[in-house]
């Protein structure tokens, strides 16, 4: 499978559905090549309706460039996994849902990067 096939079925799981719908409702719109998960946590940054440590802004910013096995990979999805953070289905508003996304990948970032939260 290629990088825009893997990404296509990516942004058809539910999570990304329902990324896609709120980032729209919120003024926000998809961008080619990343997740749309990710797009609407950084909507959600960007037009500052959730505020986050700066580490995990330029981790988000970064992953909206990332090859869709990449995030699949740091999502820690295996074959055909759907990637549910807690939380997501019952989110009211991009709000809501960029902080369970968010949530999640502060705690994916903690599960790669060992020595995230170590004090400096």
């Amino acid at each position: 499978m290629n990088d825009s096939e893997l990404l296509k079925d990516l942004n058809m799981m539910p999570v990304n559905v329902m990324a896609l719908r709120l980032l729209e409702e919120s003024g926000g719109h998809a961008v080619d090549g990343s997740l749309h998960c990710v797009r609407a946590a950084m909507h959600a940054i960007e037009s500052k309706q959730v505020t986050v440590e700066t580490d995990l802004a330029e981790t988000v910013a970064a992953m909206m460039s990332w090859r869709p096995q990449r995030l699949a990979n740091f999502l820690m999805l295996m074959n055909g996994e759907e990637y549910d953070p807690p939380g997501w289905e019952r989110s009211k508003d991009l709000k809501e849902f960029a902080q369970a996304v968010l949530d999640d990948i502060e705690n994916k970032m903690v599960t790669h990067f060992p020595y995230y939260r170590s004090p400096e």
